[in-house]
């Protein structure tokens, strides 16, 4: 059988993806799987990827990207994107455009399609020698708002790349697809499930009715102006007001500006999709001028609110066009890098009433449903997504980032496991509860599944409450996994499902790479739960001072703070035990406070449970 690939084009990245023996998978490892939809023009031709990323500052004019907003439109439908890029566009025959490249005369004009084209060139290179053969038929996938003229300028894309584009398929479907939601649902009932698109260029929210094993968009809405980019151009404005109050004069016109001011924007958005704030500094070198700020995620999120709430607008739209209520919609699936934004995944959750499917990256969900409908028009079968066995560990991240298992690896399913956590802050009324399977000691090492919220836990101090995860695995692999606080009963659940695109391959590497850096994982690991020890002694110090001003010396006391001070030192550095080391020193100088304090502590614990239990 001749491999027929899936390729997302998408205007941040491209990927392709197939069908191997243990499942489908995105094609490629690490880097090599990713190719940023960027290309750059050198004397030596185009640079595709990473390479041309890497100029998007030092060779503004001759470098493109969201190359996707482009295809088959107009200079007059671009009005509004082409005054925010760094490059020139430029109206060509049939009101359509071609991008310019080049600061000077002779410059070099390229249709939207020649530059797509570069960009699949690239990822079918990329297929062909992670797959060791050659390629030469490909699913394509666009958008379910793309219009003739779009699909089209898609297909000739494709066609100028070398590859006969087998079929073009909406991303939604592939969504879905890549789900197995025509495997895992009762097919003498019809289902209907919202697609929510948001990517870095473009938004979709398409409704798809399952019939059978036949899946039909019913109705669909976007914006094709709408995405990560619009995100990060808000940063952009709020960062040139920020430096305008402290240099006035300052202009940002020239594309070496536009390009630092957008780098230095998608840093934040990506930043503050994991803390609460993040620091940033931006290095003007030509007009020998630096800035440097805090960006804080409240901020953030009250500049990208209106957008969301545009993409909501869509979704009432979407559902009034199907005739269909939020109640009737069986299944909610995420796609494009912008649905991990937390804000995002927060509304769309608030809106369908339901967690959405976040097991596959929505990086990857495309091209992997594009990869099986490949895999189908080229003769395969689907009847690999189901397995026996758990291939690798599941279960929750915990505090400063390290992974606790649940259920271990290899575990023949079904299979039902608990465990028992508690909370780390005073009166915290509420548990994110993020899922991974892995072998690694921490999450970052390990592939994210989904999450959910355990609200309504009743205020108590750090270390009361009770709360139960459950892990539920059934027979067809599909994963539940449910908190419950057992004091005040608050429970919630997601059901996710697990291992879907996991190779054989990948598991002997994780695995191997587990072996690799188990002593590295452990010191790393450990280093964290000692700085967590120390923040928490500190906390424990602090709020026992005035005991200590009456228990303890002043020369005692002048120890312990001096010992706090080398702690502090020392969690700056890489060493756990020499952290550990100074940990016990300070315990010892603090026992006699600690002694002290203990009465306090234990009769206040004992009188809260007193009250909880009234």
């Amino acid at each position: 059988m001749k491999r027929i690939i899936g390729i997302d084009l998408g205007t941040t990245n491209s990927l392709s993806a197939t069908v191997f023996d243990e499942g489908p998978e995105v094609i490629g490892e690490g880097e090599n799987a990713v190719t940023p939809s960027v290309l750059s023009r050198s004397n030596s031709g185009w640079l595709v990827g990473q390479e041309a990323q890497e100029r998007r500052i030092t060779y503004p004019e001759n470098t493109v990207y969201s190359i996707k907003r482009l295809m088959g439109r107009s200079l007059d439908e671009l009005s509004e994107t082409v005054q925010d890029l760094p490059y020139q566009i430029v109206e060509a025959q049939r009101q359509l455009v071609k991008v310019r490249i080049g600061e000077s005369k002779p410059y070099k004009e390229f249709t939207p399609q020649e530059l797509s084209a570069e960009i699949l060139k690239k990822v079918k290179q990329r297929a062909e020698e992670a797959l060791g053969e050659s390629v030469e038929k490909a699913v394509i996938t666009v958008p379910a708002y793309f219009d003739d003229a779009q699909r089209q300028a898609t297909r000739d894309a494709g066609r100028i790349a070398g590859l006969e584009v087998a079929r073009i398929i909406n991303e939604p479907t592939a969504a879905a697809i890549a789900y197995g939601l025509d495997e895992k649902r009762d097919l003498q009932k019809d289902g209907h499930v919202a697609v929510y698109d948001l990517g870095g260029g473009t938004f979709d929210i398409s409704i798809l009715k399952l019939s059978g094993k036949i899946f039909k968009v019913v109705a669909t809405h976007g914006n094709t102006q709408l995405g990560g980019d619009d995100f990060d151009q808000a940063v952009v404005e709020t960062l040139k007001d920020r430096i305008h109050q402290e240099h006035p004069e300052a202009e940002f016109d020239d594309p070496e500006s536009k390009q630092i001011l957008k780098k230095t924007a998608e840093f934040i958005k990506i930043k503050l999709s994991l803390s609460p704030e993040t620091d940033y500094s931006l290095d003007f070198s030509k007009k020998s001028m630096s800035f440097s700020g805090v960006f804080k995620l409240e901020e953030f999120e009250s500049l990208i609110a209106p957008m969301i709430e545009q993409t909501l607008e869509s979704c009432r739209h979407v559902l009034r066009e199907a005739k269909l209520s939020v109640k009737k919609i069986d299944e909610v699936v995420l796609v494009g890098g912008s649905t991990v934004i937390p804000a995002v995944r927060k509304q769309i959750e608030s809106f369908f009433g339901r967690p959405p499917h976040v097991a596959i990256d929505p990086y990857k969900v495309v091209a992997i449903g594009a990869g099986i409908q490949g895999h189908l028009l080229a003769g395969g079968r689907r009847d690999f997504l189901l397995l026996d066995v758990i291939p690798l560990a599941l279960g929750i991240e915990t505090l400063g980032g390290t992974f606790s298992k649940i259920i271990t690896g290899n575990t023949t399913i079904p299979i039902e496991e608990s465990e028992t956590f508690t909370t780390n802050v005073d009166n915290q009324t509420s548990i994110d509860v993020n899922i991974f399977q892995g072998e690694r000691e921490l999450i970052k090492d390990c592939r994210a599944l989904g999450q959910f919220k355990l609200r309504g836990i009743p205020p108590m101090k750090a270390g009361l409450p009770l709360v139960e995860v459950m892990f539920r695995v059934d027979a067809n692999g599909i994963l539940t996994v449910s908190a419950v606080e057992k004091r005040s009963g608050k429970k919630a659940e997601i059901e996710v499902i697990p291992f879907h695109g996991l190779t054989q391959f990948e598991i002997e590497r994780i695995m191997e790479d587990s072996f690799e850096h188990a002593i590295d994982d452990f010191n790393e690991r450990q280093l964290i739960e000692f700085r967590q020890t120390a923040e928490r002694v500190f906390r424990g110090i602090e709020q026992n001072w005035k005991v200590a001003e009456n228990a303890l010396s002043e020369s005692d006391r002048d120890e312990i703070l001096k010992q706090m001070d080398v702690v502090r030192q020392s969690m700056k550095g890489q060493d756990s035990q020499a952290l550990k080391t100074q940990l016990d020193t300070l315990g010892d100088l603090t026992r006699p406070l600690a002694d002290t304090a203990m009465g306090r502590s234990i009769l206040s614990e004992l009188q809260d449970d007193a009250n909880l239990n009234q």
